[in-house]
């Protein structure tokens, strides 16, 4: 029985070492060379002094250095703290600070030491661990700017990885994608389901996100047989005019997470697709990746909502309380590292009599649909009044992305004045050109008078966070000025 999630990797290395495991543009990797590399690398940590409970900060290209990596870190009892390169220094260097790690990894470094990492031996260490300990810390955006560094244990991935492997039948000739970046929750779907079922996992090159063509070529090419990003790739994909019959022959699954789909490019992939299986993947990275899930039974009609979050995983509760999201169970995180005030406030003794343990508040607005399934309403932050009308800015931007000629949409409220309150602002792409009022007009079909935004901007690019997600507080900082 699977106890460490770097086991998973190693058990698969036992059963199909000539496997591939990784593959990286021309460059491949079996599991019986993985393992043997990321065993050396766990040696040379182990020897640099690291042991059971230290963080261990990467800051690497997406590669196949950076999985073994990440491998040897967790073979070394310690835990891994992927770092975007991508990330502005003084965040950077706030992290850092605060993860107070035993050792800072770079490619630069792997360079200088590569001979003495060459040195050492490639039998598997013995492991200290036991699955309660902390396998990875994330670091997620905070309310107050300063980041919030999720401590997820062993425990919590083994039991979402064991759920998904045997719920969506993944094995070893599966050929699954690896399109988030590692500092993303979504990466540890395609990391464990893949080195538990000893499929064979292919990253996905980070500029080809700009290039649908080539990135729908990267696909066909691959032959991929599961995908999982962001809903907001699958969009670029529409507007970019790939998405069409007869493309992506071996997908079989399509997973998308970690924001709503759009319902109207959903509907048309799922159109275009008729054979393809299409999961909502729903979870906070407290509650480790996925708590829901959802299979999408047929393409939706209604545009203006999103399709259901669904029910719970295999070993997690859900339910709400006066319509906010909470998870209970074996994917609850450990809390915040270094920050008992914030987890105390999200992570709290289940308030259901009779019950014990912790449970996480997610601050998401849910409504329990008749058939049992969750319906995501928005976040409770991301609700305004206007005029006295409650109004959730999703249901703003499900509106605006229904209209055909909208190709991405966004909404903030900004404060009008101390007395006049808030006041809700959209940000359009357009693939046809439309003034102000025609669109404001093609709204109102679709919504209340009060729920359509003071103001629209269109532009030509909505800003993007490093996962992928429109920045929304890009868009305010950049409307406030």
């Amino acid at each position: 029985m699977i106890k460490l999630v770097q086991e998973y990797f190693s058990e698969s290395a036992k059963k199909c070492p000539d496997h591939l495991a990784v593959v990286f543009g021309d460059r491949k990797v079996t599991f019986g060379e993985l393992e043997e590399f990321s065993n050396q690398l766990a040696w040379h940590l182990k020897s640099k002094g690291v042991q059971r409970g230290d963080r261990v900060v990467f800051q690497l290209n997406k590669s196949i250095e950076a999985i073994a990596v990440l491998l040897a870190i967790l073979k070394a009892d310690g835990i891994y703290v992927p770092l975007n390169l991508n990330l502005p220094s003084e965040r950077s260097e706030v992290i850092i600070k605060d993860a107070s790690p035993k050792i800072l990894i770079t490619h630069a470094m792997l360079e200088q030491e590569r001979e003495q990492i060459s040195k050492q031996s490639v039998t598997t260490p013995t492991f200290a661990n036991d699955s309660n300990d902390i396998a990875y810390i994330l670091y997620t955006s905070g309310s107050t700017g300063i980041p919030k560094g999720v401590m997820i244990t062993h425990a919590n991935i083994i039991n979402a990885t064991d759920w998904a492997v045997e719920e969506f039948g993944i094995t070893s000739e599966d050929r699954m994608s690896q399109h988030p970046p590692l500092n993303f929750d979504l990466s540890t779907f395609d990391l464990y389901c893949a080195f538990s079922a000893g499929a064979t996992l292919y990253l996905v090159p980070e500029t080809l996100s700009i290039f649908p063509g080539q990135l729908m070529k990267f696909m066909e090419e691959t032959r991929l047989t599961i995908w999982n990003s962001v809903p907001s790739v699958m969009v670029y994909l529409s507007n970019a005019g790939v998405v069409k019959p007869g493309r992506m022959a071996s997908i079989k699954k399509i997973f998308f997470n970690g924001e709503g789909f759009p319902t109207r490019f959903l509907a048309e992939w799922m159109n275009t697709f008729p054979g393809k299986e299409f999961i909502n993947m729903y979870g906070p990275t407290e509650t480790t990746v996925q708590c829901t899930f959802y299979r999408v039974p047929e393409a939706p009609t209604d545009f203006t909502k999103l399709v259901p979050i669904g029910k719970a995983q295999g070993g997690v509760e859900v339910f709400d309380v006066d319509g906010e999201l909470y998870v209970a169970g074996k994917g609850v995180g450990k809390g915040y590292w270094n920050n008992q005030e914030k987890t105390a406030a999200a992570f709290i003794p289940d308030p259901r009599p009779g019950k014990s343990g912790l449970v996480y508040k997610t601050g998401d607005s849910v409504r329990l649909s008749p058939d049992g399934n969750y319906e995501f309403i928005g976040r409770k932050d991301f609700q305004v009044k206007v005029m006295g009308n409650r109004i959730e800015l999703g249901d703003v931007e499900a509106a605006m992305l229904a209209l055909p000629y909208v190709a991405e949409a966004a909404a903030i409220a900004v404060a009008v004045s101390e007395t006049d309150g808030s006041e809700i602002i959209g940000f359009v792409k357009l693939k046809e050109a439309r003034d102000e009022s025609a669109i404001k007009a093609d709204l109102a079909k679709l919504i209340p008078g009060y729920m359509i935004p003071a103001k629209i901007v269109a532009l030509n690019i909505l800003p993007r966070t490093s996962t992928g997600k429109i920045d929304r507080n890009k868009l305010k900082d950049g409307y406030k000025k």
